[in-house]
């Protein structure tokens, strides 16, 4: 089987789609496509370096166009241009797609999988060929797109593609019924469980610490966190993670500690050494439809979680402590803390089984059968 990917660029951030792949790409060959862009670029500096790159890549040597990871992968850093409501650069765009990959299609079927829209139309799907749509999240709501700009390609992907996998139910409702299936997020299983040391940034912590890591942004509640922050001074609040919205407030508390972005597989000698994993989002349309990656790592360390009430914690109510409001969020904490070691040895356990069920591997199996199905209906 082969597949052809469009998603982000592959290592910038540990997505569900770069975690999936590393998997598939173990048994089948997979071309991964860099970003093709979900919005149209802005006159700061940082987009106009960005367009400018992906432009002098095409005079590259072909050698120099992409680099091969894991076994049986090759990435793809194409310089195709976000413009992608205009005519010409569609047509520019496709051309550069066929000249670094037209010429390695074979008569052998290819899986055209899309966890960015805007590809939908760089490509000629052959009759033998499936089409996949890998709806990670919400994107009308979804902070750093442009969902004019995307809409209209989101359409027609729905339409055209054989199957559609969603992360959540809300997406799910959104997509037509018969092609669609619930596809939540994995967990690298075996990381998260591992005995590690505890990082070095908290190790001088001797109070209890209240963790968070992931992008801190727009989603996170900052109110309910500084409202943590004064109602709990013996408690330290710990969060690991890029800044992208203001949190001045916040860090003027003794008690909140920030560090910067660690690398994934450092993350659990954060969390298996924290005492509390807490998931502090607002109700927004992007959390209604999210499955944070977060939440299977949490579960499979362990640790007791502490979330606010969305629809991704409350298929596990009973293994959560999901807070109501502010003061039922801290009280949850509280709860938290205060659990016997037998009580957090149980809790543990069951975790860390409903984690197994959603390792990575697990998840790429499902998705060969499904595509097995899908090319042989008749089997």
């Amino acid at each position: 089987m082969k597949f052809i990917v469009f998603a982000e660029d592959w290592g910038s951030h540990p997505s569900s789609t770069q975690h999936l792949f590393s998997e598939l790409a173990k048994r089948q060959q997979v071309n991964w496509v860099n970003s093709v862009g979900m919005r149209k670029p802005s006159v700061k500096l940082h987009d106009i370096k960005r367009i400018f790159n992906k432009f002098k890549q095409l005079f590259q040597p072909s050698n120099n166009s992409k680099i091969a990871t894991p076994k049986n992968m090759t990435v793809y850093k194409l310089p195709i241009l976000p413009w992608h409501d205009n005519r010409l650069v569609r047509c520019y765009n496709r051309w550069v797609f066929s000249r670094h990959i037209g010429a390695h299609k074979t008569s052998e079927p290819i899986v055209y999988w899309l966890s960015v829209p805007t590809a939908c139309y760089l490509f000629d799907k052959r009759a033998a060929d499936s089409l996949i749509y890998y709806c990670g999240d919400d994107f009308s709501a979804l902070a750093g797109v442009d969902p004019v700009l995307i809409a209209p390609f989101e359409q027609q992907l729905i339409k055209n593609a054989d199957l559609i996998y969603v992360i959540s139910e809300l997406l799910k409702t959104k997509m037509p019924a018969k092609k669609t299936k619930l596809l939540t997020h994995g967990v690298s299983f075996d990381l998260f469980t591992s005995n590690v040391d505890k990082a070095a940034e908290i190790s001088a912590i001797k109070t209890p610490i209240i963790g968070f890591y992931g992008s801190i942004n727009t989603w996170l509640d900052i109110p309910l966190l500084m409202a943590l922050a004064t109602a709990r001074p013996q408690y330290q609040l710990v969060l690991v993670g890029d800044i992208t919205t203001p949190i001045s407030g916040l860090l003027q508390f003794e008690n909140v500690t920030h560090i910067s972005a660690v690398e994934h597989k450092r993350l659990v000698s954060f969390s298996a050494h924290w005492d509390v994993s807490i998931l502090p989002f607002v109700d927004n349309e992007q959390i209604r439809a999210c499955d944070p990656l977060k939440l299977k790592e949490y579960l499979a360390v362990g640790k007791p979680i502490v979330a606010t009430d969305f629809a991704a914690v409350n298929h596990y109510h009973s293994q959560i402590f999901i807070a109501q409001s502010q003061n039922n969020f801290i009280e949850k904490i509280d709860q938290a803390l205060s659990l016997s070691q037998a009580k957090l040895s149980l809790l543990h356990a069951v975790q860390k089984n409903i984690a197994k069920e959603h390792s990575w591997p697990v998840k790429a199996l499902t998705v060969i059968n499904d595509l097995q199905i899908l090319n042989n209906p008749s089997d």
